[in-house]
């Protein structure tokens, strides 16, 4: 685009451009959640007058400060962080589309298990994808306690909850109604997240608030949770933060953030970070979300997704064994002695048979993969495309530890190996990783133009069927396999049909 000015709902905005990709970023897409309006659904933005400055992103939304949260998200304490973060940015091609039409848009949900993370982390701008004639939009949303606290059962004005789907809405819904003015379709919008922004995605496709912003969808390591807190959960939840903080439901309002923040850090410690994620809260989720998906709820919305061979190490690697150990009592308590069954194919895939490693493989199974299995079966029964891939390139960073990981795909879905974490994460050899990445990268951006990866440098692709369950391995030969790890996955189907 040539114009960097570009008039939005709210008002002007100026961009910047730089090595061919127009940027505008720091954009407003709802009122700051402050004051009266926090623990409420998003508002519109406030207009403004005159010329906004686009060319820096806003502050991030306020998280955790831990440096091992840091490690994981990216943003580090040299970042600024608050309540006043509902801002989104915009990446687009600088030169006119082919025949001056409308340009395919992807709308990025980042992850960082509803705590953290932020859509400005260097990995997400948005130019790789701008480059191959994508608009990208990545935006902040509430995380933790102030993006999940449920006070419905609690005051009767506060019937809505899940506000950081909330203010996902608002920011498709942003999207819906400004980025033609930015060269993009609004009629062809994308949108695209991993772990969290993958769950949030599994969510919106049953949220009726939802319906009509988006028509294509990229879930990376995540999907509806089978087993999603309830209401009750919730506001089990929510009399416990109460307590903690000796205030009522009014006078959360004025809490100093820091002190919710570490009111969060130590239910986390307590209850796990299932406190501070989507619920069936009866009005933003009336239903289980993959029931809604199973009768057609999200019909006609092509989907490509898919999980990491070895989610749960990075987890494990970088904080610590104890991370497996809620697993335990809970598997045990809804599988029983199949579990043992399971445990035993997981230590058949190690050479040291080891029970450590096969509980990491059980917790990565049932927290990601069974559950993308299960989407992609609801989703495909109803004759809508979809695309199931395994990433299996193993990292050979601290002695292979890390194998497959949860998130080690996202460097070459966004094709940034020039990234300083990139050989931190996947070894010195980066050039033997590339083309690898260059070949995702380009058909995930197949996808998101056509909702039909196919065509760009992958092995064709067949779409997934419940008889055959074909899925394309990522790894340094890629190749399609027909239900891959079966016998686990036939056992998970046994116990959590």
């Amino acid at each position: 685009m040539p114009d960097l000015v570009v008039q939005t709902t709210h008002g002007t905005v100026r961009g910047e451009l730089r090595d061919g990709v127009a940027s505008w970023k720091g954009i407003p897409y709802a009122a700051p959640p402050v004051g009266a309006r926090r623990f409420r659904p998003p508002r519109p933005a406030t207009p403004w007058t005159g010329e906004r400055d686009a060319t820096k992103f806003g502050p991030v939304a306020a998280q955790s400060r831990d440096p091992r949260i840091a490690l994981l998200s990216g943003v580090t304490d040299k970042v600024v962080s608050g309540e006043d973060s509902l801002l989104l940015n915009v990446f687009a091609p600088a030169d006119p589309a082919p025949g001056d039409g409308p340009r395919p848009v992807m709308v990025w949900i980042h992850g960082g298990a509803f705590i953290m993370g932020s859509g400005s982390t260097p990995l997400y701008h948005g130019e790789s994808f701008a480059r191959q004639g994508i608009v990208v939009v990545t935006f902040n949303y509430r995380l933790g306690l102030p993006g999940f606290l449920y006070l419905g059962d609690l005051a009767p004005d506060r019937a809505e909850g899940n506000y950081a789907l909330l203010d996902q809405i608002a920011a498709l819904t942003w999207v819906r109604d400004n980025i033609a003015a930015f060269g993009g379709d609004p009629g062809g919008v994308t949108v695209m997240g991993e772990s969290a922004g993958a769950i949030s995605i599994g969510s919106l496709l049953a949220m009726p608030a939802a319906r009509g912003l988006f028509h294509r969808a990229i879930l990376e390591s995540g999907a509806p949770s089978l087993s999603p807190p309830t209401r009750d959960d919730a506001t089990k939840v929510a009399r416990r933060v109460l307590a903690e903080l000796e205030v009522t439901v009014d006078e959360l309002a004025d809490v100093p953030i820091e002190r919710l923040l570490a009111c969060q850090e130590r239910l986390a410690l307590e209850l796990g970070l299932g406190a501070f994620a989507p619920y069936i809260d009866g009005v933003t989720i009336p239903r289980l979300p993959i029931e809604v998906i199973r009768e057609g709820g999200a019909a006609g919305i092509p989907l490509l997704a898919g999980s990491n061979r070895d989610e749960w190490t990075l987890f494990e690697v970088f904080l610590g064994p104890a991370t497996v150990e809620p697993f335990k009592p809970l598997l045990r308590q809804r599988l029983g002695p199949v579990l043992d069954r399971l445990l035993d194919l997981y230590r058949d895939g190690h050479a040291d048979r080891s029970e450590a490693r096969a509980w990491v493989d059980a917790v990565g199974e049932v927290v990601f993969r069974i559950p993308v299995i299960r989407l992609a079966e609801a989703q495909a029964g109803h004759a809508t495309p979809v695309y199931l891939y395994r990433f299996d390139w193993q990292s050979p960073v601290l002695g292979g530890r890390l194998g497959a990981a949860h998130a080690l795909e996202l460097p070459f879905v966004w094709n940034r190996l020039d990234l300083p974490m990139a050989p931190i994460l996947l070894g010195p050899d980066l050039a033997a990783a590339q083309p690898l990445a260059a070949a995702m990268h380009a058909t995930w951006a197949q996808f998101i133009k056509t909702g039909d990866p196919n065509g760009a440098a992958l092995p064709a692709w067949p779409a997934y069927d419940a008889a055959r369950r074909p899925t394309l391995l990522l790894d340094r030969a890629c190749r399609v396999a027909d239900d891959p790890a079966g016998a686990a996955r036939a056992l998970w189907s046994e116990l959590w049909p």
